[in-house]
């Protein structure tokens, strides 16, 4: 036994030996080390090196550490338990790379969803994972709102069928009640079920005719239009709407506002909503402010707007719902369809104008409906 200690010893004095590195062989292993680590540090995605069992990151780079909002020291002896589902993913895999998706807790984000590359490396007697991640919270999001598009997409077709195909049995009903109504007896308890009944098929028939213009909108009829021209007509459409309420209305006209290439009956549907939206955010009283003007863009490469603004004075749109409110369907009104909006948006869009919106909670919403003016000659 001890003559084989002795030749162990002797064996490793041989290696030791032999393995005697120069000054400049030593500089220049340095030199290859630093090059390596600085691939591993400057990687565009995050690599990890998690010991199993304890789970602990025993080194990071630079960008695992800014993805989950440490800093790179403070972030070598983190706990990742979540890693344990790769460690088994390895051992039964017969692949030498397992693929997998984890959300990790982190102080930036309790929901961080990462796309996950994963091996074993044996390492100084040890068996650690390596893995490379990358964040896919925003590929998820889109996603999702791809998924949600295409089903919008689908319920608009859907919504379409079905308004084309409710619209015959509700003449049918419409023409019955009629009938029914004028062979009442126009005092009796009757003749007010009625009426009520009529009402309900008016409401039904204005949904079938705003879900059929939005599925398939008529072509515009471009002329030359000012636009000061249908406030006052649009106001005394919406006029019944208007008086329910104590409701101030006020108006600033550009007299010398130019006129644009619109469809007067497609920009007069846009006032409606705008109008009829804004009246309904107020509760009791409040006002309504309608301006028009001529707005030039700081930007030198865009040519002027024509402006009209409609701002109310009513409860304002919630900040997480801005984002939401030209969303076919859409809606925080009991008796609402939720395709104002969308509508509105898609005519602006069809005359190459925009919409822009600014609200504030408790205090009122204010809409901006841009259309492109004439180029000066």
């Amino acid at each position: 036994m001890a003559k084989k200690e002795e030749t162990k010893s002797t064996l490793l004095k041989e290696i030791k030996s032999k393995t005697k590195f120069t000054e400049t062989e030593i500089k220049k292993l340095k030199k290859q080390l630093c090059w390596y680590k600085s691939f591993f540090d400057n990687a565009t995605d995050a690599v990890f090196i998690v010991q199993p069992e304890t789970w602990s990151v025993l080194d990071a780079n630079e960008f695992a550490a800014a993805m989950m909002g440490y800093k790179n020291k403070e972030l070598l002896g983190t706990t990742l338990p979540q890693f344990r589902r790769i460690f088994k993913l390895l051992k039964k895999s017969s692949s030498p790379i397992v693929l997998s998706e984890l959300t990790l807790d982190t102080p930036a984000d309790s929901n961080l969803m990462v796309e996950v590359s994963a091996r074993f490396v044996d390492y100084d007697g040890q068996r650690l994972i390596q893995a490379i991640a990358r964040d896919v919270s925003e590929q998820h999001a889109l996603t999702d709102k791809l998924v949600q598009a295409d089903k919008l997409v689908l319920l608009g077709q859907l919504s379409a069928g079905v308004a084309h195909e409710i619209r015959n049995p509700l003449a049918a009903v419409n023409l019955n009640l009629q009938i029914l109504k004028r062979n009442i007896d126009s005092t009796s308890q009757e003749h007010n079920y009625v009426k009520t009944a009529l009402l309900g098929v008016e409401r039904i028939s204005r949904i079938v005719e705003v879900t059929l213009n939005f599925s398939r909108p008529a072509v515009p009829d471009i002329q030359g239009l000012n636009l000061n021209s249908l406030i006052p007509v649009t106001l005394d459409l919406v006029s019944s709407v208007i008086r329910r309420k104590d409701i101030t209305v006020d108006m600033k006209l550009d007299e010398k506002l130019p006129k644009v290439a619109a469809d007067a009956k497609q920009m007069q549907q846009v006032f409606i909503n705008l109008i009829t939206n804004a009246a309904d955010a107020i509760d009791a009283s409040g006002k309504i402010k309608i301006k028009t003007y001529t707005e030039n863009p700081s930007h030198y490469s865009e040519g002027k707007y024509v402006v009209v603004s409609i701002a109310d004075t009513g409860n304002g749109i919630l900040p997480e719902d801005l984002s939401k409110i030209f969303n076919p369907f859409f809606t925080r009104k009991a008796e609402g369809t939720g395709l104002g909006l969308p509508i509105t948006q898609r005519i602006l869009h069809n005359h190459n104008g925009v919409i822009d919106v600014e609200s504030t909670v408790g205090k009122g919403t204010t809409f901006y409906i841009k259309l492109p003016a004439p180029k000066e000659k």
